[in-house]
This record gives C-alpha cells, sequence and structure tokens, in this order.
C-alpha cells in the first residue's frame, strides 16, 4: 500500500520546515525594523521641537529644519539685538509725552491756548511757526500775549485745538523715518526750502510751508490798511 507523508516537511539537512521559519522571523537583520524605529524617531522630534517652538522655549534657531516654526520671542530678540549692533540710539529713546493743551474762554467770542509757551517748547518749535499754523488751521486771528499765551477770536473746544496740536506735530515734528519726535526744523538759506532734521535717525526731509488760510477782513484789519496807506 502507499504510505501516509509525514505530517511536518523535512529539508535536505532533516530539519523542519516549521522551525527554520520560526528561527528567520526571530533574526534581526536591522532593516525593516532599523527604518521604521528612525523614522519614529524622527516624527517625535520634529513633533517635540514645533511643541517647544510653540511655547517659546526653544533658543537654536540654527537646528530647525525647513519645516519647523521659529519661535516669535527668539526671532523678536534677534531683531532687537541687530537693532543694538547697527543703530544702539534707536534703542535708547524715551517715550515721547505731550502736553495737553489747557484752554479757558475770555468772554463769549475768545478762546485762551493758556499753556501754549509750554507745548511750543516742548515740541521744540517757535510760538511764532505753531501760531501761524493755528492760524491757517483754525481760520481764526490769533495774538500773542507777554506771558506767551495765544489768544484766539472765536470759541474753540479743547479737543479741538489738541486735534490741531496733533496735527501739527505728525507735519512738523515727527520725523518720518524713525517715527521719532526728537528733531530740529531748519530753513536752508538758498533754497527758501523747510526742512525736518531727525536727531536720532540723522534723516533729513522737506516739509510744506505753512500756508495761509482764508481770512475774512475785519474792522481791525481795514483800519490798519487805512493807517498804513496814511
Amino acid at each position: 500500500g502507499r504510505r501516509n507523508r509525514p505530517s511536518r516537511e523535512k529539508m535536505s539537512d532533516g530539519s523542519d520546515v516549521d522551525e527554520v521559519a520560526e528561527d528567520v522571523e526571530d533574526l534581526d537583520l536591522g532593516m525593516d525594523k532599523k527604518k521604521k524605529k528612525s523614522k519614529k524617531t524622527e516624527e517625535e522630534g520634529g513633533s517635540t521641537r514645533r511643541a517647544m517652538a510653540s511655547q517659546g522655549s526653544w533658543a537654536a534657531p540654527t537646528e530647525l529644519g525647513p519645516g519647523d516654526i521659529y519661535p516669535y520671542a527668539n526671532v523678536l530678540q534677534r531683531i532687537y539685538d541687530a537693532l543694538s549692533e547697527k543703530n544702539p540710539e534707536l534703542m535708547g529713546g524715551k517715550k515721547f509725552t505731550m502736553i495737553p493743551p489747557q484752554v479757558a474762554r475770555e468772554g463769549s467770542k475768545k478762546t485762551v491756548f493758556v499753556n501754549f509757551k509750554d507745548v511750543c517748547k516742548r515740541m521744540g518749535r517757535t510760538m511764532e511757526h505753531v501760531m501761524s499754523y493755528l492760524d491757517a488751521e483754525l481760520g481764526v486771528a490769533c495774538s500773542l500775549d507777554p506771558e506767551g499765551r495765544l489768544t484766539l477770536k472765536g470759541t474753540f473746544k479743547p479737543k479741538q485745538i489738541e486735534s490741531v496740536v496733533r496735527k501739527y506735530m505728525l507735519a512738523y515734528v515727527q520725523c518720518q523715518m524713525c517715527k521719532s519726535f526728537d528733531s530740529n526744523l531748519s530753513k536752508d538759506s538758498v533754497t527758501r526750502l523747510t526742512f525736518i532734521e531727525c536727531n536720532r535717525c540723522q534723516a533729513r526731509k522737506s516739509v510744506q510751508a505753512v500756508v495761509q488760510g482764508f481770512h475774512a477782513t475785519n474792522k481791525a484789519d481795514r483800519k490798519a490798511a487805512k493807517t498804513a496807506k496814511a
């Protein structure tokens, strides 16, 4: 009769196939498992760097890769360091604070800018130049008294005066380059142009001359003109 085959096949050397298969599975050839491990390690490292960057605790931007996020605190510090190295005078400036205008009524038709002298001194501008600007912007006659108070013909609220002073500062005091208010106003004798010269960044920019606004002729003006003709 026909003999029954054994339940387990034999290799040429007499060993079982199943046993060899189990031995092969137990072998660590250092290929697939190593690749999986390195990929997992890279993912964990990238997630760790991104987590540290979001918390602002990562302090070595040179170690970051193309896909990593640079922390805001570190980038901001680098900007400050560059400014301190290239332009140290920009880092030592103090914040400019303006004196609020003090306005009072004089009768029913006049307004007095009480601390006009102090405001002009704080801005570093002459009272005559600021007065001409207020005259042009408000369209009213202005006069200075010996104490440095400015009298305006008409009734104005403190917010209106403050708004005009703010516009004057932006046009004739603030540097357009570094936004500093530490500047001088000078006039070129040759070109007759007026310039803002910044004391912080040394920028120089021409500004428009104050243009006299519309001024209605009153009785005092007619009297002065008649006296001048005589």
